[in-house]
């Protein structure tokens, strides 16, 4: 009996020790968001995957209908966005084509991830022509 019990918990042991660790950390995130002129957008994306930290920045067109953002090829969106002075509310949306645009940051498969929407509240860090250089200071999960 104690040599039966014995065996099992040094298989359970072994088990135990072997196993590989399956799970990987991945975050995309946006820094800030910089309407440039009429047709031009830039959004700063921090991109972690384990340990691996890339920044990249994408100046690409955007399109305004009412006080909504559309940036890119439906990469990301801003809702209701407003300014008060030098601070600016909107909602953030990553769009249905960010899950290629952040695969391609990276030479392996990423793993299955979400990118949450959230309210934001964001701080002009550059004014000039057009809106500006918003920095998100503040975020608030849309829904969930």
């Amino acid at each position: 009996m104690k040599k039966g019990a014995l065996l099992v918990l040094v298989s359970l042991l072994c088990c135990i020790g072997c196993k590989k660790e399956t799970t990987s950390a991945f975050l995309c995130d946006v820094d800030y968001v910089e309407i440039i002129d009429g047709s031009t957008a830039r959004v700063l994306f921090e991109v972690t995957h384990n340990d691996s930290l890339k920044r990249y920045t994408l100046n690409t067109t955007y399109q305004l209908q009412n006080r909504n953002y559309t940036i890119g090829d439906d990469l990301v969106r801003l809702d209701n966005f407003t300014v008060e002075e030098n601070e600016a509310n909107f909602d953030f949306y990553y769009g249905e084509n960010l899950g290629f645009f952040c695969a391609a940051l990276f030479n392996s498969p990423l793993p299955p991830h979400n990118h949450d929407a959230f309210s934001a509240e964001a701080e002009r860090v550059l004014s000039g022509k057009g809106i500006g250089k918003w920095k998100i200071k503040r975020k608030q999960t849309i829904g969930n």
